[in-house]
């Protein structure tokens, strides 16, 4: 099994951030009630692995599952 450091991509959502935009989520759980809890990805693929804007990345919180558009896998390297 694969660490999280050595995952190649994610499946990640669109959310809407509340801030006027949307931010990309994966689930990292899931809480029963239509409710989830998402992992924001803020930053960029890189040839070594994912870069990340400490601004968003990695902040979590709780959001309905009807909220989630976009489904995908996106690559944590380029």
């Amino acid at each position: 099994m694969r660490s999280k450091s050595q995952r190649r991509s994610v499946e990640v959502f669109d959310t809407p951030s509340g801030l006027g935009g949307s931010h990309t989520v994966e689930v990292v759980e899931y809480l029963g009630n239509n409710k989830v809890r998402g992992r924001v990805w803020y930053g960029r693929a890189t040839a070594t692995g994912w870069e990340a804007w400490k601004d968003w990345d990695g902040y979590r919180f709780e959001t309905d599952r009807a909220n989630l558009t976009n489904k995908r896998t996106m690559p944590l390297f380029r």
